[in-house]
């Protein structure tokens, strides 16, 4: 955000999103957590990022441009270079009667505008830009990597089989440097959570899993392999030289003015190392809950039950279901100079400023359960404990919350009701569960239809009557869409994730069901009848919604 803090102070008082007395307190949070103002207000859920660019491209006097499902052409992309787009923060996205439509982080930046038209030779109108928006259109510029990699292949192949040449010597060249930094400059363009490098007999295969699906993104030549992933284990500082074991390692990643952390995992596999690199952007500004998926009444609950001082929220789902994500975006919303937060996760994923982030090590003895006892020595007002996995871990926890503790953390059980009898199962109390336990968020992530490319569409019959039958409602009159596939979404159809939720507040009577041996379909009646609205429904409600589709939701949900 590049307006001064002044300026923006009277944008958003004036508008009546803010009194001074909060803006002067998020200005101070935003100094002590190293984050825009900006950031802060979005994920602490105060203003959408649209609303806020909207109010500061007013005060620029110039349009916004949002370019959320804008396909800039290539034709457009070329007429400024993409590290100069980069350097002055902007990005052109079309052209209409002779003028080039420019997005700036900054409107009034003049040297980037006369940079703008000289590279183009025509006029420029310029439009305002959010950062974070600003960096996903740049990505745009890699969407013609395989004709970038094949160019690279075909002039460069020959240096990385010269006679004699080890891998570490290869690691050098030139071409096994470029191949790999175009790579990972593109699996962040699309978006990609993980790349995966594959050795097969005669070539090596690159896939990107981009919204929870692994596709298929290009094959390389396999003397490629064994430079790749020496390059990659350099950059790791593991072992060059071992190649019957399995290695974990970290590096960075500079993309532009940005930083992404990968959590690079090797191992052998029949035709040499497979690579498996998770990539984890340092910068990313955290969801908000809206952003996550949560609306309505399971909004205001997660919101009211994460400032109450002491008692446990757990969030449940199976593995890769989303629960650290939620887990990190509360710890974001919940941390201010005013409190002390300590986690024990297995792995850290993502670093947060001004929290105290301890990692499991089991060949050192420290266990979610000793780190745990240590951490409570630290005088917190908030843990979250990346997973309650034994009896031991969930006795302190609960503990912990009976203390004056605001626990968080997480379960793997199918439902909400489901986390009940699992913490009973570890032997905790049934008066102990009961006392402690606020809110329980079971999830599971779903792909979102893409923007560019929705439409109507009619189901086939069956799911139709799969609705009819789970639900006992008439569906046949409801609105379905589903994305047709385009370039924007690599013709899948879908852009971006969101959760699908089931949110059980534990009130005094469910703590008087629990305290009294209940059962969790008996615990799951009372939730119904207090309003909390089944996993299923939850997402059929987004399908009708248009924001997923149903097919989406019966795969996520049949998994």
């Amino acid at each position: 955000m590049l307006l001064p803090t002044p300026v923006l102070k009277k944008i958003l008082t004036t508008a009546g999103y803010l009194t001074d007395t909060q803006f002067d307190a998020i200005d101070k949070s935003a100094s002590d957590l190293g984050k825009s103002i900006g950031d802060i207000l979005v994920f602490r859920g105060i203003i959408t990022e649209e609303v806020l660019g909207k109010l500061v491209s007013s005060y620029y006097q110039v349009p916004y441009a949002s370019l959320k499902n804008t396909v800039i052409p290539q034709v457009v992309l070329s007429t400024i270079p993409e590290q100069a787009a980069a350097s002055f923060h902007m990005i052109p996205f079309a052209i209409k009667d002779g003028q080039l439509y420019l997005a700036l982080e900054n409107p009034q930046d003049i040297e980037a505008i006369e940079f703008a038209k000289r590279s183009s030779g025509i006029g420029v109108i310029p439009h305002y830009i959010t950062p974070s928006k600003l960096e996903k259109a740049l990505g745009q510029y890699k969407k013609n990597i395989r004709e970038e990699f094949k160019k690279i292949i075909e002039e460069n192949i020959q240096a990385t089989q010269k006679p004699g040449a080890t891998p570490d010597k290869n690691t050098i060249d030139l071409p096994v440097t470029k191949i790999l930094d175009t790579l990972l400059e593109y699996s962040v363009a699309e978006g990609a959570s993980d790349v995966h490098i594959e050795a097969l007999e005669n070539e090596v295969i690159i896939r990107f899993r981009v919204d929870g699906i692994l596709r298929d993104v290009l094959n390389l030549p396999k003397q490629l392999h064994l430079p790749i992933v020496a390059r990659i284990k350099i950059l790791s500082q593991l072992k060059i030289d071992e190649h019957r074991v399995p290695q974990d390692g970290r590096f960075k990643f500079k993309v532009r003015d940005n930083f992404v952390a990968l959590r690079v995992s090797i191992l052998p596999s029949f035709y040499g190392e497979n690579v498996v690199m998770r990539l984890l952007p340092e910068s990313a500004r955290p969801l908000s809950l809206e952003e996550l998926g949560f609306a309505g009444d399971y909004l205001e609950k997660v919101k009211q039950n994460i400032k109450k001082p002491h008692g446990m929220v757990l969030v449940t789902g199976p593995t890769g279901s989303g629960k650290t994500t939620t887990l990190y975006s509360l710890l974001n919303i919940l941390n201010t100079p005013e409190v002390n937060i300590c986690t024990i996760e297995d792995p850290v994923e993502y670093g947060i400023r001004r929290v105290n982030q301890v990692q499991v090590n089991t060949v050192t003895g420290l266990t979610f359960a000793a780190g745990l006892r240590a951490l409570l020595r630290h005088d917190p007002n908030i843990i979250m404990i990346g997973e309650i996995r034994d009896s031991e871990t969930a006795e302190i926890a609960i503990h912990s919350a009976l203390t004056g503790h605001l626990v968080l953390s997480t379960l793997h059980t199918n439902n909400a009701a489901g986390a009940l009898p699992r913490l009973l199962d570890m032997g905790t109390q049934n008066f102990l569960v009961a006392s402690t336990v606020n809110l329980i968020i079971a999830q599971r992530l779903v792909r979102r239809i893409c923007n560019s490319c929705i439409t109507k569409y009619t189901p086939n019959p069956e799911i139709i009557e799969y609705l009819k039958k789970e639900l006992g409602s008439d569906f046949s009159g409801a609105e379905y869409y589903k994305g047709t596939g385009c370039a924007e979404c690599g013709m899948s159809g879908y852009k971006g994730r969101l959760g699908i939720y089931e949110v059980l507040e534990v009130s005094e009577g469910i703590r008087n069901l629990i305290a009294n041996g209940a059962t969790s379909q008996e615990v799951e009646v009372e939730a119904f009848k207090q309003g909390m609205v089944k996993l299923f429904v939850d997402g059929v409600s987004k399908a009708n919604a248009g924001i997923t589709t149903i097919e989406e939701v019966l795969r996520v949900m049949r998994e």
